[in-house]
């Protein structure tokens, strides 16, 4: 059995869609009042994942105070914990220089997992730097979903894919979500504790992402203003650093057109 939070997110919901024989936990983690026979592992992926949100209290309650409680209970019983960052860097041990309250909270506690892991060695404790996840089932996270998935909701409603201008200057290290749950499964069997990321390595343009949903919706491709907002708040560039993630586990990664059509194929809505 494993215990899995955050289950109602995008991520969580694929990975229990792969497991047969799961606990839900939506709520703050409280040791407590857990019955019953300890997990095989923890996944943990339930957080406040909004980086627009401004609520320190909310942030440091959920992103800092509940993931501290559910790690510690898993080093005193000995419980492989798998955890979900967002985008900190081009590599494990790079510096990092959260842009918003949403990276403090997140960079916060993989402060405190790192620093856990060099006062128990033998602690199993596993952080993955999810990059910029695409697929099915974040069709509900509104302005937070991938470009991918708005542009594929535009073409699909409207036979138009609004990109901001200039779109062909940023770029991202799209992952598929079924490369995800892959990693995230295999995580919790890895031989060292540690952070990796969770990316491909490969980079595309959001322009690119626009080309491939019109070739296969047919859709126009129209060029907006960029967002005022958003001006000095938006990231140019994401690349994952794989290295230390393929040598620890043998994985070979879906390519944005693969992942694009398997994002089609599950369309529901």
């Amino acid at each position: 059995m494993y215990l899995v939070t955050g289950t109602k997110g995008f991520i969580a919901s694929h990975l229990c869609e792969r497991l047969n024989n799961f606990m839900e936990c939506n709520e703050m983690f409280d040791p407590s009042k857990f019955t019953g026979d300890l997990p095989e592992a923890v996944f943990h992926l339930g957080a406040i994942s909004a980086t627009t949100t401004t609520d320190t209290r909310k942030l440091a309650h959920w992103n800092i105070l509940s993931s501290c409680e559910l790690l510690e209970w898993c080093v005193e019983r000995d419980i492989p914990f798998v955890y979900g960052l967002g985008e900190n860097g081009f590599a494990e041990d790079a510096p990092m220089v959260p842009i918003n309250y949403y990276a403090i909270s997140k960079a916060s506690f993989d402060m405190f997992a790192l620093q856990k892991i060099k006062d128990k060695p033998n602690a199993k404790i596993f952080g993955l730097r999810y990059f910029n996840v695409y697929g099915s089932n974040e069709h509900n996270k509104g302005p937070m979903a991938s470009p991918v998935c708005k542009f594929i909701k535009q073409a699909r409603e409207d036979g138009e894919i609004k990109v901001f201008e200039g779109s062909g200057e940023y770029i991202r290290d799209f992952i598929s979500v079924d490369d995800v749950v892959d990693i995230t499964l295999a995580a919790k069997d890895f031989k060292e504790s540690g952070v990796y990321n969770a990316g491909t390595g490969v980079t595309r343009t959001f322009l690119d992402v626009a080309k491939i949903i019109s070739d296969r919706t047919g859709a126009k491709i129209t060029e907006i203003p960029f967002p005022s907002h958003l001006v000095g708040k938006y990231q140019a560039f994401t690349k994952s650093d794989p290295t230390k993630l393929l040598n620890a586990y043998k994985h070979t990664f879906l390519t944005l057109e693969q992942g694009i059509e398997k994002y089609f194929d599950k369309i529901t809505w």
